[in-house]
């Protein structure tokens, strides 16, 4: 069910050299011979490594999961927070050519379940305990409930012994021979959100990995001198590809925090003279705030990248007073980056646009005809170019919905390309919620919502938030008799396994739902009703 690099995309990408014939390990492991002693990922938890130290480590993982029969091809999970054994576990794998499937520790069970099943997980990695959450708990209801039992190895003790201790599995040797892989292999899959109830996993090559952040690399001057810090989680598109892929890639120091503030990013950025940052614009707005309240700068701090959401250019000017230069990128999980506005560029292309596409990616906007739109006009974009992804795991029809025959992949997003090349988002074709960076697939939410006994009709649309971009708002037809609570519904979607970042901040109870005459609910007059008529109200906690 894994899908390979179409022999058009081979011919075209190997023939061009865009893609390679080396691993990202292998790229790794050059960074380990000439830099061992340098350091390689830290953590606010107080644990760092080094190159060499993280090669030690992931090759006695490796030894581990060669031992227990895992190899080419096989599915790891790696279902931990910004720590530095994400790192060890990433290299681990694909050290014995296994392919990676991050799962953020935010996803409730049903996601995770979803996941492990869906790619046939033959391992993965948590930790016991995280903020609120046992995952051994979770582990054990997935075993008991779920008939889903990977092998699990598990970082601390939690209330239920469901693996094997973390510290136990690198007590071990390396294995007696290493895969060497090959660049053209599967290297991850990452579930994202569409307009489809439950995710789709999206897989990449090392390959279409290693151009994506060759290319970021390069735009931005990004090098072995440098000290990323990545509050974005390293089991997110972010974290894991311009976290630890492109720093570990090319030899730079990676700072993780788990569980973000403003004041926390501030501290650690100046500790380690951060060079650059990315994540959401809350991440962004609420560093500027503990900057601004602290009368505090980061001068070793050259850009913050920012994407998932439109930037005022007020935040744009209000950081730049703070000294942060704010550079927005554009890009999917399934084109992971194509668009960036450059450190060089005027500072009113930071609102004006999303960016312009990188070297070696095209990007084009379409009419519903897929015919092209004079440009300064909106339609949808496509994207063409080495860092697209190979496909959806088990998924050839999606694929195909999404990549055309000469490569182009569909985006779903609404753009503006400008006759200058410059790119404007201006909207998005699917029904997709992105709150704090994190994509919300609103029919899974309205799927589950519509089961509660007190909710006869139901829909979910994103509002505004002043910090997260967009919230979740359910406007519920009641059953006569009833009156449904937002923490009765919040609690009822937690226990059906709907993940905390999913659960609605609002909630309205309505006589009825806007429709088209063939019945279709009207989303975009729902949520100019909700505007309009000033009811919202969010839920507490």
């Amino acid at each position: 069910m894994m899908p390979r690099p179409s022999p058009a995309a081979l011919r075209r990408h190997h023939a061009s050299g865009d893609w390679g014939t080396r691993t990202i390990a292998q790229c790794i492991a050059e960074q380990v011979a000439r830099r061992g002693d340098a350091p390689a990922v830290k953590d606010n938890g107080g644990r760092a490594l080094s190159y060499a130290e993280l090669d030690a480590q992931a090759a006695r993982l490796a030894g581990f999961f060669s031992r227990r029969g895992i190899g080419r091809g096989d599915v790891v999970t790696l279902h931990l927070p910004n720590r530095c054994e994400a790192a060890v576990v990433m290299l681990a794998a694909w050290r014995v050519g296994a392919v990676l499937h991050p799962a953020a520790p935010n996803y409730g069970r049903q996601d995770l379940a979803h996941g492990l099943a869906r790619c046939g997980s033959k391992a993965i990695v948590v930790a016991a305990r995280f903020r609120s959450t046992d995952y051994t708990e979770t582990l054990h209801r997935l075993r008991s409930e779920d008939g889903i039992a990977p092998l699990a190895l598990v970082i601390g003790e939690g209330a239920h012994r469901v693996g094997i201790d973390f510290d136990e599995a690198l007590s071990g040797a390396p294995p007696a021979q290493a895969a060497a892989g090959d660049a053209d292999d599967a290297a991850a899959v990452l579930f994202t959100s569409g307009t489809e109830s439950r995710p789709k996993g999206v897989v990449h090559t090392h390959n279409t990995l290693l151009f994506g952040e060759r290319a970021l690399a390069a735009a931005l001057g990004l090098d072995e001198r440098d000290r990323c810090f990545m509050a974005s989680p390293v089991t997110h598109a972010t974290g894991f590809m311009h976290g630890l892929v492109l720093n570990l890639g090319t030899g730079a120091a990676l700072s993780l925090l788990d569980v973000f503030s403003g004041e926390a990013a501030v501290r650690i950025m100046a500790e380690d003279a951060a060079t650059w940052t990315m994540g959401a614009s809350v991440f962004l707005g609420d560093t500027l705030a503990a900057l601004t309240q602290q009368q505090t700068r980061l001068p070793a701090l050259r850009c913050f990248l920012c994407g998932g959401a439109p930037i005022p250019e007020d935040l744009v000017r209000r950081s730049l007073a703070q000294g942060l230069r704010v550079l927005p990128v554009y890009g999917s999980t399934e084109s992971p980056p194509h668009a960036l506005v450059p450190p060089e560029a005027p500072l009113e292309r930071a609102w004006q646009t999303d960016g312009r596409p990188l070297p070696g990616i095209e990007v084009r906007v379409l009419d519903d005809k897929l015919a092209p739109v004079p440009a300064g006009q909106a339609g949808e974009a496509w994207s063409r170019g080495p860092n697209t992804f190979i496909g959806y795991f088990g998924d050839e029809a999606a694929t195909s919905r999404t990549i055309d025959a000469d490569l182009w992949c569909r985006s779903g997003d609404l753009a503006v390309l400008r006759e200058d090349g410059w790119l404007k988002i201006v909207g998005r074709l699917k029904e997709l919620v992105i709150r704090g960076g994190q994509n919300i697939s609103v029919r899974e939410v309205e799927d589950a919502l519509a089961a509660h006994p007190a909710v006869h009709e139901v829909a979910v649309v994103g509002v505004p938030h002043a910090r997260l971009g967009e919230a979740l708002a359910a406007v519920v037809v009641p059953e006569p008799g009833h009156a449904p609570t937002l923490a009765a519904l919040c609690e009822f979607l937690g226990a059906r396994g709907i993940s905390k970042f999913k659960l609605p901040e609002h909630l309205v109870l309505s006589s009825g739902l806007p429709r088209t005459p063939s019945g279709k609910i009207q989303k975009v007059l729902l949520k100019q009703q909700l505007a309009d008529a000033g009811t919202l109200h969010p839920r507490e906690g």
